[in-house]
């Protein structure tokens, strides 16, 4: 039987293991983060937002960020990159996306983000059914073990199992990935024990410390999403990733609230099961001490519009942004941490001979 590693990169051609991902962080990849990503020997993500109406602005701009990606890498087919999407709204543009994934043929789609369980199943077995000639992975991303049982019944690939302490948007009810991960391993073994299903690992790793924990919890790869904003190809400003530099106490620079979205006004947005985790602002403090929403939104507004409004802007990131001292490069970030990792895993072994 093949090792995680050998599997992974039977699935993912051309990656090293461990296998490491870049987060399909909506507004901070685009095609220069997905294919530095890929060329390291990771696996890059490139997300589309949440519209993929035929023809809309949101799609132009994103046909445009895979075109690129196409660029880079001519005659590759599956193209091998993933592309993500948010599907709240997917009861408008299912048919659309899927003829988008059909004309591009990325090596994977990855979903978050359903208001109810059909949306998940429409859009699987059409993915499933026009990504049968290059054999494309659609992955779930999954915060407990009901909605990854659910995934899997639904015909899921692979499942993305994020604990809470991830940046953006993540299930309402979770649990940090210590305790989530194997308690979805063991489901995944105990009710499909005839199906092997990879798990990718995401929510507060920052460097091969955290990827090899995974791997000893029972992951297959890892997702890395607030250390790539830390990186020279994320989009993000230099403002910005200077206050993620800034942040050098996670633990208390972050908060996992629904909080943030009534202060952006982007609370009916998203469904109910979600809220997200960002750095702490003065505007956050204020809704959390029972202000009045519109009267959050439009100072919130009024103070982005300032000189510092940068200053004051929610930014997602997660519990881990302590950990982030430096801006690299993605084949930096990506060539440290899988040293790292593999180190921690041998000191490991040798560790349990020796006992």
């Amino acid at each position: 039987m093949p090792s995680k590693a050998e599997s992974m990169a039977r699935i993912f051609p051309g990656t090293a293991s461990p296998l490491i991902c870049n987060a399909p962080m909506a507004g901070a990849t685009n095609a220069a983060l997905a294919v530095a990503v890929t060329q390291a020997g990771g696996f890059g993500f490139i997300s589309g937002g949440a519209n993929f109406t035929k023809d809309s602005e949101d799609v132009k701009q994103f046909r445009a960020q895979l075109d690129l990606i196409r660029e880079q890498f001519l005659a590759k087919t599956p193209l091998p990159v993933g592309i993500g999407a948010l599907t709240m709204k997917a009861d408008v543009w299912t048919d659309d996306f899927i003829s988008l994934v059909a004309e591009y043929q990325p090596a994977a789609v990855w979903l978050f983000g359903n208001e109810r369980r059909d949306q998940h199943q429409r859009l699987i077995s059409g993915l499933k059914a026009v990504g049968r000639g290059w054999d494309l992975q659609v992955i779930a991303q999954i915060g407990n073990v009901s909605i990854a049982r659910e995934a899997v019944q639904d015909g899921i690939d692979i499942l993305a199992v994020q604990g809470t302490d991830a940046g953006g948007h993540q299930f309402r009810q979770g649990a940090g990935l210590m305790t989530v991960l194997p308690e979805v391993c063991d489901m995944l073994a105990a009710e499909f024990p005839g199906r092997r299903v990879p798990v990718l690992a995401a929510g507060g790793i920052m460097d091969g410390r955290g990827a090899a924990a995974a791997l000893a919890l029972g992951a297959d790869g890892v997702v890395m999403g607030t250390r790539f904003l830390g990186t020279k190809e994320c989009p993000w400003t230099d403002e910005i990733k200077a206050r993620l530099l800034a942040a050098d106490n996670g633990a208390s620079a972050t908060a996992k609230s629904p909080a943030h979205d009534v202060v952006t006004g982007m609370k009916s947005f998203w469904p109910c099961q979600y809220d997200g985790r960002a750095l702490i602002t003065d505007s956050f403090e204020q809704s959390l001490a029972g202000a009045d929403e519109e009267e959050v939104i439009v100072r919130y507004k009024e103070t982005l519009a300032g000189t510092d409004g940068h200053l004051h802007k929610v930014v997602w990131a997660g519990a881990g942004v302590g950990q982030m001292t430096s801006v690299v490069s993605a084949e930096t970030l990506i060539t440290e941490t899988r040293a790292q990792c593999n180190d921690c895993l041998q000191r490991l072994a040798w560790s349990m001979r020796a006992n």
